[in-house]
């Protein structure tokens, strides 16, 4: 009876000395990259897109708006650009949260989109050869005002038209630079058409407006809040 006790606590014993091991051996040990909400592709993305501004010698650091943003359109727009707006403010305002609210306006605005000819674009101080163009205005790095340009006889397909409106919205809040990584983002340097955002331009809105992000910041400082 007792040598029989003496077997069961061995067993029992033995049994937990190897739990214990096959635990440890198993058991995940955290990196940088899985502490990191974002991906280091995420990462890098957004720094490109993020840090400046596509024209001028701006400093490479973050802007962005701390207030609502208020929208008045003007111009010629037809009832499949409001429709294209809408929709944009509306996955801009899913994706941003409650950070600031983006909503149209008929007075009161700090972004004008103006739905012109090309021969009117002086009206956002536009650089020559863009049929789709945003200019900002910042103070200490947080934007306060924007202008929207959309060429409407220029763009004569509602694809480019739409793709448009996005991008240039899309920028304004402070993504202000283009990329030839990624062909389905709508930041993509050459030519697309595309009328949806992508996962990672998702990714890179929801960094940009998120707290820990402020004006002015810098690629480093970026780095370590990012990865961290």
């Amino acid at each position: 009876m007792i040598k029989s006790r003496l077997l069961l606590i061995f067993f029992i014993f033995l049994f937990l000395i190897v739990g214990c091991l096959y635990i440890e051996e198993n058991r995940t040990i955290p990196t940088q990259e899985s502490n990191s909400k974002y991906t280091e592709s995420e990462i890098e993305y957004f720094k490109e897109i993020a840090l400046g501004t596509e024209y001028g010698n701006n400093q490479e650091v973050i802007r962005k708006w701390n207030t609502d943003i208020r929208i008045k359109v003007n111009g010629s727009p037809n009832e499949r650009d409001i429709q294209t707006l809408n929709r944009v403010i509306s996955d801009l305002n899913l994706i941003i949260g409650d950070k600031i609210n983006i909503s149209i306006v008929s007075d009161n605005e700090n972004i004008n989109i103006n739905f012109v000819p090309l021969s009117e674009f002086s009206i956002c101080d536009a650089v020559p050869g863009n049929w789709g163009y945003f200019n900002t205005k910042w103070k200490n790095n947080v934007i306060y005002e924007a202008s929207i340009c959309i060429a409407t006889d220029k763009l004569v397909y509602q694809e480019e038209r739409s793709h448009m409106i996005r991008e240039e919205l899309t920028q304004s809040l402070g993504l202000m630079k283009d990329s030839n990584k990624y062909r389905d983002s709508i930041f993509y340097q050459g030519y697309t058409a595309t009328q949806e955002y992508s996962q990672m331009d998702i990714k890179i809105i929801e960094i940009l407006y998120s707290d820990e992000i402020k004006p002015g910041m810098g690629k480093e400082e970026i780095e370590l809040i990012l990865k961290n």
